[in-house]
C-alpha cells in the first residue's frame, strides 16, 4: 500500500463493514519502557497468563490486566480486563497489540509467540514475549503492570540492514461510550497528529473511551522520542483507537519562514516513516489505563496521572500535569537552517504545536527544567542560536542557563555566552537594561519583553526585564566574565527605583509608573531561585503583591493594567491585553514568600491561583482571560513547567521540607489519591466535582 492510500484509508470513513473492512487498515500503537513497582505474575487458567498485581486496589473496578492466551494458530493473543470482565479485545488484524508496515507494502500483523513460564519474570514484574523477526526488522514486545491500572508496553525495532517502518498499536474497546482525544470528542473515524500539517493537532497523544463511570485510554510516549512522527486514531464506528508511530505517507516539506516567523527559516523534509540504520535499535513505549471517570474532565486528569505513573513523577496531580507538559513539547530537533545545513542541538521544546518548530530561549529554559532530564536539557541548550537570543529576555536567560549547565558539569558555549554578555551590557545604561526591539518586528515599540505585543518607548526599562538582567549580571560574574560587585548593586538600585513607592507597587515600566505589572517580580523570582539573592526590598515585594490582591480579578492578576486593577484603553483580558499569566502570578506568591509572607498564606494564594488555571481543562493555559475565565491560546503552555522546578528551588533554600502543601491540596480538590503504586484518581473524593455539579 503506498503512503497516500495508507492516509486514505486512516482518514476517510467507509460504507462498509467497520469491522472487517476498516480492521483492515489499521495502523498499529506502540509500547513503552519504564521503571515500574514489582508484581505478581500468576496462571488464571490452563494456557492463560494474566498480569497481577499484589496490592489490593480499593476500586477493584478500576484495576486494568494484560491478558496472554494462545490463539488458533498458537500465537500469542492480547486482551485487556477488569475485574474478569473484557475490557479492551484483540484486534482481528493484531492479536499480538502490534501491526508493522513497510513501504510498498500492506500492513501485517505481528505473531508473537507465548513465551515459556520460565521466561515470566516476577522480579521484574514483566511478560516478555518472545523475539520476532519480519524482514530486516526483530521485534521485542514486553508488558509491565505499572499500578493497579496501568500496563505499560515497550516495542523495541532492532535493524539488521537500513530499513523504513511504521508500527500500528490498535485496540478493540469493549466498553461503550464516548470517543475522545484530550481536547476533543469524535463521533466519526479521525485520525490526529501532534505536529502541524493536514490533520488536526493534540499536544497529549491519548485516545479514549469514557462511558458514564470510566474511562479507557491509550496513551504514547513523547513525540520527541519517536522521531516527531506519533499519530492517534479515533474509529469510534468500529469501536477502535490505536497510536502509530508513522502514518506511511511520502516525504513532504515543512517550512516556517518569515512573515511566519519574524526573521528565522526552518526546513524540514517530512515524511510518515521511522528509518534504522544496519544494527540501530528504538524503542515505542504506550500505556493502556483504566480509571474511574464522571466527566472528560475526569478522563483528561486521569491520563495525566497514567503517564506521570508511568515515568515516576507521581508526587502530585500538579507535578505530572507540568512535567507531562515539557514531555510532550519535546521534540527531535530535525530542522535545517536557511542553507540547509543542521541546526545544532538534538532536541528542542516548542511552546506549543500551533508555535511550529520555535524554541525561545525563555521557553526552552523553563520547559527543559520542568522535565528534568539531563540528555534534553542540554540539547535544548545547545540548540539555542543568536537569532534567538537578541531581543525581549533571551539572552538574560541564556546566561542563567548557562551557569546552571556549567554546575551541572555541561560544556558551556562559550562563544555564545560572551555574545549574550555583550548584547546585555550594549544595552545597559546606569544599570538600567534598555531593551531593543526585534530587529524587523511589525511595531517598533514591540517584541522587548516575553509579552511580546506590550509597546515600550525608545529608552524606556521594562520592569520585567530588568529583574532578568540583575539575574544575568549575576551569572555572567559566575562564569568569569567582566562584571563587578558595582556592576551587580547598579542594576539592583535599578531595578528598586522603578518600584513607584505612593501607589504601592511594581509598575510595568520606569517610564509608565502609574501602569500596574504582574510580569514585575518573576526576575527576581528566578534570580533568587539560582542565586539565592534578593534583588528587591521586602517592603517592596509585600507591598506589591498585597496591593495586587485588592485589585485582582475573579481570574488572576492581570499582566498589565491600569492602576486600579481594570483594562487599559483597548484591551480585551486576554493574552498580553490584561491577560492573567500563571507563571506570573505564581512567581509573585513565590517571592512574597521569600520576603517574608508566612507560608500559610503563600500556600493558599498558590492554591486559589492553580484552581483558576485548571477550572475548564486540567492544564496550565497560555493565559486566562480575565473577564471570562476561560483559557486562551496553547492549552500545555510550555514555560509554566517551570513553575514545578521554581518552587522546589525555592521551597529547599527556604528549608522547606517535605509534601508541598499547595500541591496536597490540589490533589484533594481533585480527588487524586496517593496509593504506594502511584496516583489514582476518585471522582467521588473531589471537591470540584461536588462544585461543579
Amino acid at each position: 500500500m503506498e503512503g497516500s492510500e495508507m492516509i486514505e484509508a486512516l482518514t476517510s470513513n467507509t460504507n462498509s463493514s467497520p469491522v472487517c473492512v476498516q480492521r483492515k487498515t489499521l495502523l498499529f500503537p506502540d509500547a513503552s519502557l519504564m521503571q515500574s513497582y514489582l508484581i505478581c505474575l500468576s496462571m488464571a487458567a490452563v494456557n492463560l497468563l494474566t498480569i497481577g498485581f499484589p496490592v489490593t486496589c480499593k476500586a477493584a473496578s478500576t484495576e486494568l490486566h494484560a491478558v496472554l492466551r494462545p490463539a488458533d494458530d498458537g500465537s500469542a493473543l492480547i486482551e485487556y480486563t477488569s475485574a474478569q470482565t473484557t475490557i479492551i479485545r484483540n484486534t482481528e488484524v493484531a492479536p499480538g497489540g502490534v501491526q508493522l508496515l513497510l513501504p510498498n507494502n500492506p500492513p501485517v500483523q505481528v505473531h508473537f509467540s507465548i513465551p515459556k513460564e520460565s521466561n515470566l519474570s516476577t522480579a521484574t514484574g514483566s511478560i516478555e514475549l518472545p523475539p520476532v523477526t519480519m524482514g530486516n526488522l526483530t521485534l521485542h514486545w514486553t508488558l509491565k503492570q505499572i499500578t493497579p491500572s496501568v500496563v505499560q508496553r515497550t516495542l523495541k525495532v532492532t535493524a539488521a540492514a537500513a530499513q523504513q517502518f511504521s508500527v500500528v498499536f490498535p485496540l478493540d474497546v469493549a466498553l461503550d461510550g464516548q470517543y475522545s482525544t484530550f481536547t476533543r470528542t469524535e463521533s466519526a473515524r479521525t485520525l490526529y497528529d501532534t505536529v502541524r500539517g493536514v490533520a488536526p493537532i493534540e499536544t497529549l497523544p491519548v485516545a479514549m473511551v469514557r462511558s458514564e463511570h470510566q474511562v479507557v485510554g491509550l496513551i504514547a510516549d513523547s513525540p520527541g522520542l519517536w522521531e516527531n512522527r506519533c499519530q492517534i486514531l479515533l474509529d469510534a464506528p468500529a469501536k477502535q483507537i490505536a497510536v502509530m508511530t508513522g502514518d506511511g505517507r511520502a516525504a513532504y516539506p515543512i517550512i516556517v519562514k518569515p512573515p511566519e516567523d519574524a526573521r528565522d527559516t526552518y526546513q524540514y523534509q517530512m515524511d510518515g516513516w521511522q528509518t534504522l540504520n544496519a544494527g540501530e535499535s528504538r524503542s515505542f513505549s504506550t500505556w493502556v489505563f483504566l480509571s474511574a471517570a464522571r466527566s472528560h474532565y475526569d478522563a483528561q486528569l486521569a491520563a495525566h496521572l497514567a503517564v506521570a505513573n508511568g515515568k515516576g513523577w507521581g508526587n502530585s496531580a500538579v507535578e505530572a500535569i507540568l512535567r507531562n507538559t515539557s514531555l510532550y513539547l519535546l521534540r527531535r530537533n530535525l530542522m535545517r537552517d536557511e542553507h540547509d545545513q543542521p541546526r545544532d542541538g538534538r532536541f528542542i521544546f516548542t511552546s506549543g504545536p500551533g508555535y511550529g518548530w520555535k524554541q525561545w530561549v525563555s521557553d526552552g529554559f523553563y520547559t527543559a527544567l520542568g522535565l528534568s532530564d539531563p540528555e534534553k536539557t542540554i540539547e535544548a541548550n545547545r540548540a539555542v542560536f543568536w537569532n534567538r537570543m537578541d531581543y525581549e529576555d533571551n539572552s538574560q536567560y541564556y546566561l542563567i542557563w548557562a551557569v546552571l549547565m556549567k554546575r551541572a558539569g555541561g560544556q558551556v558555549n562559550e562563544s555564545l555566552v560572551q555574545k549574550a554578555f555583550d548584547f546585555i551590557r550594549t544595552h545597559e545604561k546606569d544599570g538600567y537594561f534598555l531593551p531593543p526591539s526585534l530587529p524587523g518586528a511589525p511595531n517598533p515599540l514591540g517584541w522587548k519583553t516575553y509579552m511580546d505585543v506590550l509597546p515600550y518607548d525608545p529608552g524606556d526599562c521594562p520592569a520585567s526585564n530588568q529583574g532578568f538582567h540583575c539575574g544575568a549580571l549575576l551569572a555572567a560574574q559566575e562564569l568569569g566574565l567582566a562584571v563587578t560587585d558595582a556592576d551587580i548593586e547598579r542594576s539592583l538600585a535599578a531595578y528598586r527605583s522603578i518600584f513607584n513607592p505612593e501607589r504601592g507597587f511594581m509598575p510595568t515600566s520606569r517610564m509608565k509608573p502609574d501602569v500596574l505589572g504582574q510580569d514585575t517580580l518573576y526576575g527576581a523570582t528566578l534570580t533568587f531561585a539560582v542565586f539565592g539573592r534578593k534583588l528587591l526590598t521586602d517592603e517592596q515585594v509585600l507591598s506589591h503583591v498585597r496591593y495586587s490582591e485588592k485589585v485582582k480579578t475573579p481570574y488572576g492578576l492581570r499582566v498589565i493594567s491600569a492602576a486600579d486593577g481594570s483594562l487599559l484603553p483597548g484591551h480585551s483580558g486576554e493574552y498580553a491585553y490584561g491577560g492573567s499569566w500563571f507563571l506570573c502570578d505564581a512567581a509573585n506568591y513565590l517571592l512574597a514568600g521569600i520576603h517574608g509572607m508566612p507560608a500559610e498564606e503563600v500556600d493558599s494564594l498558590l492554591v486559589s491561583r492553580i484552581r483558576m488555571e485548571i477550572a475548564h481543562v486540567p492544564a496550565f493555559n497560555e493565559d486566562i482571560n480575565t473577564v471570562t475565565g476561560k483559557p486562551h491560546g496553547h492549552i500545555l503552555y510550555s514555560w509554566n513547567s517551570g513553575y514545578w522546578w521554581l518552587r522546589n528551588q525555592i521551597r529547599t533554600r527556604l528549608n522547606h521540607h517535605g509534601p508541598d502543601p499547595a500541591a496536597t491540596e490540589i490533589d484533594r480538590f481533585l480527588g487524586v489519591v496517593h496509593d504506594p503504586a502511584g496516583l489514582r484518581l476518585e471522582p467521588s473524593r473531589s471537591l470540584k466535582s461536588v462544585q461543579s455539579r
